[in-house]
């Protein structure tokens, strides 16, 4: 994948925090004020992965400096970025200048003071905002903290605030921090932290975009994974998990079953519920059974960690099927009809 290029203040910041302490703060000095808070914000929040050696050197090459004083390129904690601003442009500047770099964040990120609040805490409050709101509030919080508020919100609630998600247009800034201004107020007020345990917020987020449909599921889907795969890859394996697979109706299961060897297959149903069993087996031709059959009893015993992998390889299929949207489970709470 080719790396993102760096923009003018991401340069700057990588070959400032490639030299020494002394030589960054000399340099720093020289700088146009106007400059000072963009760079000074860029080398927080530099990615240390997009500052290669190679990356380094080419910089290097670039403004034809020499220099044998070369160390490892990372963001700046706050600490030591207040410490070289006041060395470089004494208190008062520097002051200034971290000011800057306080508004800049509250620009990009004017729910940062929501996000430090329990899900718990601001879904009691949301309970109180209108469903424009909420949309709002949880498409600018952290992917993660949003899949957890949405978990502590009355099911139709959050079904209406991941509709809204999906067809929001921004408000502007001054809006956007009004919001949070009066959120985090409340959350003051009602000081109501609390532990949730967050596998059951993920599984009720899985639950919840299983019932909004294939497309609008996808949709939010997306969006979290493009800020927190770990998280969405936690709700796509709670949407459909391998205890499903009992009640997966016939042709569905049969589409399943499509996609898996005999070999994957027999080892995957080790230690399976006679309910997970049954369902599969009597989706399977008598010839395609008695392999299953075989081929475990051939394999004997073993550890449930390989039993685990082969049962990941067919959730992988099963999932490949609804994102393609050729197989979709039963909503929850939906009764099946035939």
């Amino acid at each position: 994948m080719t790396s993102k290029p760096l923009r003018g203040p991401d340069k700057v910041a990588a070959f400032l925090l490639s030299l020494d302490e002394g030589q960054a703060v000399g340099l720093l000095k020289h700088l146009p004020d106007y400059l000072v808070a963009e760079v000074a914000e860029a080398m927080t929040k530099l990615d240390s992965s997009a500052a290669t050696e190679e990356r380094i050197n080419a910089l290097f090459k670039d403004i034809a400096t020499k220099t044998n004083v070369r160390g490892p390129v990372r963001p700046q904690k706050a600490s030591e970025m207040k410490a070289m601003l006041e060395t470089s442009f004494g208190p008062s500047r520097a002051d200034k200048v971290l000011i800057e770099i306080d508004n800049r964040n509250e620009m990009e990120f004017p729910f940062r003071e929501v996000d430090n609040y329990s899900p718990a805490s601001i879904a009691s409050v949301l309970r109180n905002e209108s469903v424009a709101v909420g949309s709002v509030v949880l498409a600018h919080l952290n992917a993660s903290s949003s899949a957890a508020v949405l978990a502590a919100l009355d099911e139709e609630d959050a079904l209406k605030i991941v509709r809204g998600m999906t067809t929001l247009v921004p408000p502007n800034f001054e809006t956007l921090r009004g919001i949070a201004t009066d959120l985090v107020a409340q959350l003051h007020n009602a000081s109501t932290f609390s532990t949730v345990d967050s596998s059951k917020q993920l599984k009720t987020v899985a639950e919840l975009l299983n019932y909004s449909g294939t497309e609008l599921g996808q949709s939010v889907l997306s969006g979290i994974e493009s800020d927190d795969e770990d998280t969405a890859k936690e709700i796509r394996e709670f949407m459909f998990t391998w205890d499903d697979l009992a009640t997966v109706e016939k042709r569905a299961m049969q589409k399943i079953l499509g996609a898996v060897n005999t070999r994957t297959l027999s080892i995957a149903l080790k230690a399976s519920t006679p309910e997970i069993e049954n369902n599969i087996m009597a989706n399977l031709s008598s010839r395609v059974r008695s392999m299953v059959a075989e081929e475990r009893e051939l394999t004997g015993p073993m550890p449930m960690s390989e039993v685990n992998v082969m049962r990941a390889e067919i959730m992988d299929a099963v999932r490949a099927l609804m994102d393609s949207g050729e197989f979709s489970p039963a909503k929850s709470g939906e009764d099946l009809v035939t």
